[in-house]
């Protein structure tokens, strides 16, 4: 049977899971949008009209620095509010972590980092999930987040809209400046018609004795590299996996990449 909600209902789950999260410390518009995936209009309006449920929600500090804070929750009771989360985040389809909701509904302190932590693997689930079953987004990116590579290649230049990962570029396990190197140093050796086999390449960053580098970076990097589609002919990556000259596991960076298969959301 298939639950069919009116727009008062619809309403009233926003403004609660709202106020949910501004209690929490995810106070602030922008942060808000990442959150839940609503536009910055429903949430100014829901904060806004609050006060029809007696929810007293104050702004403090300065307009760009600032943060919302709920001073009295009325006739509304928090903890039976927070009981509700899963159900409202379903309902609306807005996918919060499991993560996150434990910690709103056990009251758990958040500090700044943590709060942008939750906010890294909410935005990863919504990114996933819009991938694989809306067809959203290209392969490169979606391996990119799925696997914690930074998706260095789909960087904006200022005149457009930021991509999703350009909010959160400190907290991809595989960072910036790695994909930036490797993807300089492959380029070098393409353009001086020297591409190494991938244990040279371990070799060149002293793999083995680096703390910096390890081989599942390089075979991550590469695998989104190789997605992405815009370096390099199929001659490079070929040399790259030299049959013999590179382990079995780097045999994944040029396999065909499938959206439902190779896709994990655990």
């Amino acid at each position: 049977m298939i639950d069919i909600y009116s727009k008062t209902q619809i309403s009233f789950y926003r403004k609660m899971l709202i106020a949910a999260l501004i209690d929490a410390g995810i106070a602030t518009v922008p942060l808000l949008v990442d959150a839940t995936g609503m536009s910055r209009r429903t949430i100014q309006e829901a904060i806004k009209t609050l006060s029809d449920f007696s929810i007293e929600c104050a702004f403090k500090g300065a307009a760009r620095s600032g943060a919302y804070y709920i001073s009295d929750w009325g006739i509304i009771k928090k903890q039976e509010l927070k009981n509700h989360l899963q159900h409202y985040s379903d309902v609306l389809k807005c996918q919060l972590s499991d993560q996150l909701l434990v910690d709103i509904v056990e009251g758990i302190p958040m500090s700044d980092k943590k709060i942008l932590q939750a906010l890294f693997n909410q935005q990863r689930l919504q990114i996933m999930s819009l991938a694989v079953h809306q067809k959203e987004y290209t392969d490169a990116y979606l391996y990119a987040w799925s696997s914690g590579v930074y998706p260095l290649f789909e960087d904006t230049d200022g005149s457009v809209i930021e991509m999703p990962h350009e909010s959160y570029a400190d907290l991809f396990p595989v960072s910036q400046d790695k994909v930036d190197k490797l993807s300089k140093i492959l380029d070098d050796a393409w353009l001086n018609k020297k591409v190494p086999t991938f244990y040279e390449l371990e070799d060149n960053l002293e793999v083995r004795y680096s703390d910096e580098w390890s081989r599942s970076d390089l075979i991550k990097i590469c695998r989104y590299l190789y997605l992405q589609g815009t370096s390099w002919d199929e001659d490079f990556w070929q040399t790259l996996i030299t049959p013999m000259k590179h382990p079995s596991e780097a045999k994944s960076i040029t396999r065909k990449f499938d959206r439902k298969k190779d896709i994990y959301f655990m």
